[in-house]
């Protein structure tokens, strides 16, 4: 039992350490060597746990993705009457909130936020992971809502108005340094992420003719 715990406090260490590294770099910019004495392993351990520095990039974005899929909005939409326009303007802000409650929950890493945005820098096999097991799932849900708010709704539309809906979010993660520095804060308060949500909701049930609130 201690050896596997040991084991796994070592996966651990290495993915956050890549995770760190990646967030503030980008993945290919990260060197076996500085991942290792950032968790204060050794090289070898990578290729002992992982089998590559690829395989271990791939754990880290494999980490940010099942902390979302273990709250899919397939799920969160169940909870919800989207067949009334109340229950729609409700789904819509459990959605919103959901995605800012994962990027900034406190009791995540800091890295994950920024990791989504370095994977989705460059085509290749972390942002097919990436799109296939996180995006594609996520945006089906979701215009599968705003269809039944409004059929007349195609999928372009559909696509542009999710990105809409979910660009202030991301882009508070992507540039939270140049925002904090600007607001004058280390981290993103609750008050602050709730006047963000409150925003977001708001546009985007009026630009859908739902009740707002």
């Amino acid at each position: 039992m201690a050896i596997y715990e040991t084991s796994l406090k070592t996966r651990e260490a290495l993915i956050n350490a890549a995770g760190e590294l990646a967030a503030e770099k980008g993945f290919a910019s990260v060197s076996t060597r500085a991942i290792a004495d950032l968790a204060g392993e050794n090289v070898g351990s990578i290729h002992y746990h992982f089998g590559s520095k690829d395989k271990l990039f791939e754990a880290v974005v494999r980490t940010v993705v099942q902390a979302w899929q273990d709250n899919p909005v397939s799920e969160l939409l169940k909870q919800h009457d989207t067949d009334t326009p109340q229950g729609q303007a409700r789904a819509i802000r459990a959605i919103v909130h959901r995605n800012i409650s994962l990027l900034f929950g406190r009791e995540l890493p800091v890295w994950h936020c920024r990791v989504i945005f370095q994977v989705m820098q460059k085509a290749g096999p972390l942002r097919e992971i990436f799109k296939n097991e996180l995006i594609r799932p996520s945006h089906n849900a979701v215009k599968a809502l705003l269809k039944r708010i409004n059929p007349a709704i195609n999928d372009q539309e559909a696509f542009l108005r999710i990105l809409i809906m979910n660009t202030p979010v991301f882009f508070h993660a992507d540039r939270m340094g140049f925002i904090l520095e600007s607001l004058g804060e280390d981290h993103y308060s609750g008050k602050y992420l709730q006047k963000l949500e409150e925003i977001i909701v708001l546009q985007t049930q009026l630009s859908l003719g739902l009740p707002a609130g």
